[in-house]
């Protein structure tokens, strides 16, 4: 299928009458759109998509109210200000008729008045086509593009990631597969055959059996996808929910949000810090006033000193010799009076002159004052100083502190990170449910699978006895067998072709080493990772087995087994020891969530690539912003491998900051013809031939 050109009038931003020839040859396959952002590229994609399938290319089963809404909105602004408004798309395609080109002119118009009228006629080579013969061209069109690969055909960058990574993505990728091989065909067979079997009086209980284990090992596949989607879905929500968590908390920081206790806590500091350089200040004015006047003038102190020392001896000395005068001692003293005061005086008496004369308590209390002053270190005066510096600094801090805190958002903050935690709590309680409810449900497609190949077992023996007649049943259990085949021979040619696709699109040469598509079509992509043979047998020898597979991933167990020859653990560990100090080299999972935009942008179209492969017939692609997420870096390898790769007719939509000159020189060989659009400001937009840009 190839379409040779396109006519819009009043359609979108295309006012009045627009033309684009898109006739291309088979070496000369790209038409290049070239357009400002708003200038009618994504219109003109949209107004393809109508033209060939009308109400189904926006999802609709029939053209209802909401189609007709939505075709009202499409229909150009300024037209609609005259009633009534006529608009259409036209497109002019040429298909092959196995012997020969046919070409059929599709014109889909629409009459807006009080409501809105769709008309769609179709000519093949200039014959209008009968009703019912227009109707079997739709059924026709919709064979070679079936809603299911729509938005592989019309490929817009910016969303063809939720096709291949949104949850449900394998089974759209199921669908896309078993049509591009014409493999549907084959769920339509056993419908028939099963159909056929069926109305036959005598139908056999052990095919009957067979027909229920097959859908119950099917359904309960299924139920089991479908889990696991859920599961994941959920890991990816606990995710998204922690780094809510973290970006609340560090955004209210970062605007100095602080809690009330925080706040509190900062004020008491400075309280805290207050009383203890009052305290200080207290301290300092007290040695100030009585002590340091005294320091100053220590000599006369230590002067003081001694006088009051030698006044309390001669003191001591006059009050013994006071005692010896008595009658009552002199009676009891019978030596010489004379020279024990003489001795008394060597110890106590000075020829000091009693200039004081103080008591022993004044000059006890004296003598404390004068040894605190001699005692005291000046040092304590710079210690406290230097405290009541940090002090303040302190408070200083403090201070800043809580002028750029903010409380007043305190209590929004703390309602939304407590609703994230109660969000996790129960995403967390959910995991846990549905983890149990993935084992108990793998168990059960365990328990199908085995009744399944036992109930094969007994009707192939069944069959084995019947007549040829039974052709049916023969048939079903044939389809179901070389169904399995063939899908794992397509399957294996996406593999292969991936491999080689991502090499030539992603510079890194570490990047994605392996894929693997399960039955249940779920992609698997891997990592070569190097791992020393000693710590490796370590990790499994101190795991259970169900963690060691969790840890090092199914696939390099596999690899593992695969190498150590054996599935027992000791056989694997054992090998892991006799190995030399080299690496021993396993597949690691890459989990997709990990990857960047841009890595998971290439490695969607190194997919999408190696998926189209399959298809043995030409469909134009039509791609709007073909560069979505694609670094500089990469666009060269995706204008080289990717657009002159795709078999068939090309349409690339773009604006001036994805395909520019030098990506233009790169596909000049295969570019048919260029187009630009230009938008002016009454919402019109001009269409320039053989024009791109600055090229």
């Amino acid at each position: 299928m190839k379409i040779n050109n396109i006519e819009l009038y009043n359609f979108g931003s295309y006012e009045g009458e627009a033309r684009f020839n898109t006739c291309v040859t088979n070496k000369r396959s790209i038409i290049l759109v070239g357009g400002k952002n708003g200038a009618g590229k994504t219109t003109l994609f949209t107004a393809m998509r109508v033209c060939l399938y009308g109400y189904i290319s926006m999802g609709y089963k029939s053209p209802n109210s909401y189609y007709k809404r939505a075709i009202t909105k499409l229909i150009n602004n300024n037209a609609k200000m005259t009633r009534p408004t006529d608009a259409y798309v036209q497109m002019e395609i040429q298909l092959s008729n196995g012997r020969g080109v046919d070409i059929y002119r599709l014109h889909r118009s629409w009459v807006l008045s009080d409501s809105l009228t769709e008309f769609y006629s179709v000519e093949k080579n200039d014959k209008t086509l009968a009703e019912d013969e227009v109707a079997d061209f739709e059924k026709y069109i919709l064979s070679l593009i079936t809603p299911e690969l729509f938005n592989l055909y019309f490929f817009d960058g910016e969303k063809i990631a939720d096709f291949f990574l949104n949850e449900g993505s394998n089974e759209r990728i199921k669908e896309a597969f078993l049509t591009l091989c014409g493999y549907d065909t084959f769920d339509i067979m056993r419908r028939n055959f099963k159909r056929v079997k069926g109305s036959e009086q005598k139908t056999s209980a052990v095919l009957d059996e067979y027909l229920a284990a097959k859908d119950a090992a099917d359904a309960a596949r299924h139920s089991l996808q479908d889990l696991t989607n859920r599961l994941n879905a959920c890991i990816d929500d606990i995710g998204t929910c922690e780094a809510d968590i973290a970006i609340l908390e560090k955004d209210y920081t970062q605007k100095g949000g602080i809690t009330e206790d925080e706040w509190n806590k900062k004020l008491a500091i400075l309280k805290e810090e207050e009383k203890k350089r009052d305290n200080w200040n207290v301290l300092l004015r007290k040695w100030a006033n009585d002590l340091i006047p005294f320091l100053m003038i220590r000599d006369q102190v230590h002067r003081l000193k001694r006088q009051i020392e030698r006044e309390n001896n001669n003191l001591k000395y006059r009050n013994f010799c006071e005692v010896l005068d008595t009658l009552d001692v002199t009676k009891l003293i019978e030596t010489d009076i004379t020279g024990i005061k003489q001795q008394a005086f060597i110890l106590f008496g000075n020829e000091a002159e009693q200039i004081l004369d103080l008591s022993f308590e004044q000059s006890a209390s004296l003598l404390a004052q004068v040894n605190q002053i001699l005692d005291f270190d000046v040092e304590k005066v710079a210690k406290c100083k230097r405290a009541i510096k940090r002090s303040i600094a302190v408070s200083g801090r403090t201070r800043k502190e809580l002028e750029v805190s903010n409380v007043a958002t305190v209590q929004e903050y703390m309602r939304r990170r407590a609703e994230l935690f109660e969000k996790k709590s129960q995403l967390l309680t959910d995991r846990v449910a549905l983890e149990q409810k993935v084992t108990a449900q793998a168990e059960v497609v365990k328990q199908c699978d085995a009744q399944l190949t036992q109930t094969q077992a007994r009707l192939m023996a069944d069959l084995k006895k019947a007549s040829i007649s039974d052709i049916s049943a023969r048939a079903i259990v044939m389809l179901d067998k070389l169904q399995d085949v063939l899908y794992q021979r397509q399957i294996e040619k996406v593999e292969d072709f991936f491999r080689t696709e991502i090499r030539k699109l992603m510079r890194k040469t570490h990047f994605i080493d392996d894929i693997h598509i399960d039955d249940n079509f779920n992609i698997h992509i891997y990592r070569t990772e190097a791992f020393d043979p000693a710590k490796l047998a370590k990790s499994i020898m101190a795991a259970p087995i169900d963690q060691v597979f969790e840890v090092i991933g199914e696939a390099s167990m596999r690899e593992l087994q695969h190498l150590a020859q054996t599935d027992k653990i000791s056989g694997i560990i054992a090998y892991c020891k006799a190995r030399p100090t080299s690496p021993i080299m396993l597949p690691v999972e890459i989990d997709k969530t990990s990857l960047s935009n841009g890595e998971k942008q290439i490695f969607i179209m190194a997919l999408y690539h190696s998926l189209v492969q399959l298809c043995n017939y030409e469909i134009p692609f039509v791609i709007d912003t073909p560069f979505a997420r694609i670094d500089t870096e990469h666009r060269r390898n995706i204008s080289l491998h990717f657009f002159c790769g795709l078999k068939g007719q090309v349409f690339i939509l773009s604006t001036n900051e994805e395909i520019d000159s030098d990506h233009v020189a790169i596909m000049k060989d295969h570019i048919a013809t260029t187009y630009m659009l230009e938008n002016s400001g009454s919402q019109k937009t001009k269409v320039l031939t053989d024009s791109y840009f600055e090229v």
